[in-house]
């Protein structure tokens, strides 16, 4: 059921009639309650006065992907496709089931997620409308060689597009976290679909606190925050995001898949918030002082005995000692 059209109606906070939406709409009385229904369903409190209408708690920033694909710049236009949904289980899955891609970056964006996945089997808290859930899938030849390193291009991406659009105190934790004020507001899921020899089918999930408040993410277990609690939400809003997010996307992805880990380093450098800080490398006995990732994107890490180690990304979680 697509519930889009009355969500559109219904996005600006004020009080409907149910006679008018379903004018509105096309549609019958009882047609209209069904897909009231399904919003609440969804995670909205679809508030309901007898004889005057229905209305949300507050407006709504809707993505609107005609809006998306407009603000692209024409290069980046013709090498995406994109696709919104209302509701899905995750934008990864939706593009790992696709039987072909209708571009060279296909990309697949919610307003919700009911199974969002987050690295190393966490989940990714996914409220209706006040995140945005992007993932973007390619084919490449060699698996190998691409995946290490890739959420760093793509860390690298967000925080560029968040700097474009006058966000703040942006840094980067190895491997996949993007911060602001150092707490985490965005986090990248990499995964793989193919086989040895064949080709192979990269997607890459990105998920941008935008709205989020406090009582929505009550379940995350670690320091996070949203651009709306450090009152940095860009004009334009979750839609003006997704086209910088796509833009940089794009044009990181391009860049790594030609020159691979050297094309990250600098900029990486540049906002790495683990550099020169005490670091303690949960999973095996290694505490030491962070020290920028090598040419291969691993976590250099001087021991405390002045000897240096070298941690593989999807090996183990880093965090700041006494975090």
């Amino acid at each position: 059921m697509n519930i889009y059209p009355l969500l559109r109606l219904l996005a600006d906070g004020r009080q409907h009639s149910g006679a008018e939406l379903a004018e509105s709409l096309g549609l019958s009385r009882t047609a209209v309650w069904k897909q009231l229904k399904h919003i609440g369903e969804a995670g909205l409190a679809v508030r309901a006065v007898r004889g005057q209408g229905y209305q949300l708690p507050g407006p709504l920033d809707l993505l609107d992907g005609q809006r998306i694909e407009a603000g692209l710049s024409g290069e980046v236009r013709e090498s995406v496709s994109i696709e919104c949904h209302p509701v899905v289980r995750s934008t990864n899955d939706v593009l790992m089931q696709k039987p072909f891609l209708g571009a060279p970056f296909h990309l697949c964006l919610a307003e919700q997620q009911t199974a969002g996945k987050g690295r190393r089997g966490r989940s990714w808290v996914s409220p209706f409308a006040a995140n945005l859930y992007l993932s973007v899938a390619c084919e490449v030849e060699a698996a190998g060689e691409v995946i290490q390193g890739l959420s760093l291009a793509l860390g690298v991406a967000v925080a560029e597009a968040l700097e474009q659009l006058g966000v703040t105190g942006v840094g980067l934790k190895w491997p996949n976290d993007v911060l602001v004020d150092g707490r985490k507001v965005a986090g990248i899921l990499v995964e793989l679909q193919g086989s040895v020899g064949d080709r192979f089918r990269v997607v890459s999930g990105i998920g941008l606190n935008v709205w989020m408040k406090p009582d929505q993410g009550q379940g995350i277990d670690r320091p996070w925050t949203s651009l709306a609690l450090v009152d940095q939400v860009p004009e334009g809003g979750r839609n003006q995001l997704a086209v910088m997010v796509i833009e940089k996307t794009v044009e990181r992805l391009n860049r790594f898949f030609r020159e691979g880990i050297p094309s990250v380093r600098e900029a990486w450098a540049a906002r790495d918030a683990l550099e020169g800080r005490p670091v303690t490398v949960l999973g095996r006995e290694l505490q030491g002082t962070g020290a920028g990732i090598d040419s291969e994107g691993r976590l250099r890490v001087i021991r405390d005995d002045g000897g240096e180690e070298q941690v593989n990304a999807g090996e183990v979680s880093v965090r700041e000692s006494g975090a």
